[in-house]
């Protein structure tokens, strides 16, 4: 039998130390949870930091190079109308996807993906299973909540990691509130790039203090009493380049292939309503609460209803009837943060409402979606009125 070579075997020493002293310290009952913090705070601030400098890139290359020279090359074969369709429609909804979306959405699932392929993930779970207690739920609870920052869809198919439906419901309810990717677009793109991230931050913290509010009533509403948490711990590693790549990919394939064809039909249809005039009389019916509620620009209405479809789309149609990429242009910085929460709490996408179906069956998911919708609506409406006098 052959031994391992002394200097094999130190470094597996080595490793086996480093591996406890990490473990000891991320899953530690004090130590723990600023570490979580600093981890979700670095994550947020890294993807921004990336996102922006992207953006300014990618826009720069489609606004002054690559639409000014295929309008011009359209105009010498289509007519004025079909021309302006096609670049305030077409072109703009696939800029708008590429600029605004991809800088923010790519950064995320590679973290994202790394935290998962480290261990890290089950770490949090221990370490949260006493706070997820206080509603209902045990630490496998917050894996789907964690999850969820990349997308409601497999946070909510997640939720069968829970051994009873009532932990199942309220862990789908509690899941469709994180912000996801895509609501992650909206944060950063409008409050983190005008405001600063310090208050998008400050969003992401109000989310999950209302996570645990709502949560913790639910826990009193439902009948039944949570379970203890059985789970094994993975030891750390080093995450690999290869797996972390397919899982960002996988994750990033998912957008391009479903969200891009929304993204662009919703900006042709968007255009074509404003050709005709349909646009602001549906506006207009919204006005009341809108403008009257919440605070915001009347043409704010219309990115909101459409944003059901896919939270990208709602800042993206928005760049796209205010006819800029400069959104401090159209919205004050209460506005934005109206903006931002409105569309961070209400019912995340068809996809997600799909998935609670799913799980949950239609009057269970429509309750979920109703709630949201009007919490969304009372929570923004506050907002903009506190805001507004503490910033005078």
């Amino acid at each position: 039998m052959r031994s391992l070579h002394p200097s094999s075997s130190s470094r597996l020493c080595s490793l086996s130390r480093l591996e406890e002293r990490l473990d000891s310290i991320t899953a530690h009952k004090v130590l723990g949870y600023p570490i979580l913090a600093l981890v979700m705070a670095a994550m947020f601030a890294t993807i921004f930091i990336v996102g922006d400098v992207l953006i300014n890139i990618l826009e720069e290359l489609f606004e002054n190079v690559l639409i000014p020279a295929i309008i011009a090359l359209l105009s010498t074969a289509l007519p004025p109308t079909l021309v302006d369709l096609a670049s305030k429609g077409f072109l703009s909804g696939i800029a708008a996807g590429v600029t605004i979306a991809l800088p923010y959405i790519v950064p995320f699932y590679i973290i994202l993906s790394i935290l998962e392929d480290s261990g890290y993930l089950p770490r949090v779970a221990l370490l949260l299973d006493n706070p997820m207690h206080k509603i209902g739920l045990h630490g496998k609870a917050s894996i789907c909540l964690l999850l969820g920052y990349g997308c409601n869809v497999p946070a909510c198919i997640g939720c069968r990691i829970m051994e009873t439906q009532r932990e199942r419901l309220l862990g789908g309810f509690a899941t469709v509130l994180i912000p996801c990717a895509a609501r992650t677009v909206i944060i950063l793109g409008l409050v983190g790039r005008y405001i600063g991230i310090p208050a998008a931050l400050g969003l992401y913290a109000f989310d999950l203090f209302l996570v645990f509010a709502l949560g913790r009533v639910g826990f009193k509403v439902l009948p039944g009493e949570p379970v203890g948490l059985i789970m094994e711990m993975p030891p750390y590693k080093m995450p690999s380049i290869k797996t972390v790549a397919r899982k960002t990919w996988a994750r990033t394939k998912d957008f391009v292939y479903i969200a891009f064809p929304l993204i662009i039909a919703g900006s042709v249809v968007l255009e074509a309503l404003a050709v005709t005039g349909l646009i602001w009389s549906i506006a207009d019916l919204m006005n009341p609460l809108i403008v009257g509620w919440l605070g915001l620009p009347s043409i704010a209405g219309i990115p909101i209803i459409f944003g059901i479809l896919r939270k990208e789309l709602t800042l993206i149609l928005l760049a796209d009837l205010a006819g800029t990429l400069n959104f401090s242009q159209v919205l004050t910085p209460v506005q934005m943060i109206v903006f931002s929460l409105v569309t961070m709490i209400y019912v995340p996408c068809v996809a997600t409402i799909a998935a609670l179906i799913r799980e949950f069956k239609w009057k269970k998911a429509l309750a979920i979606s109703i709630i949201d919708i009007l919490l969304a609506i009372l929570v923004g409406g506050v907002a903009f009125r506190v805001l507004s006098y503490i910033l005078i």
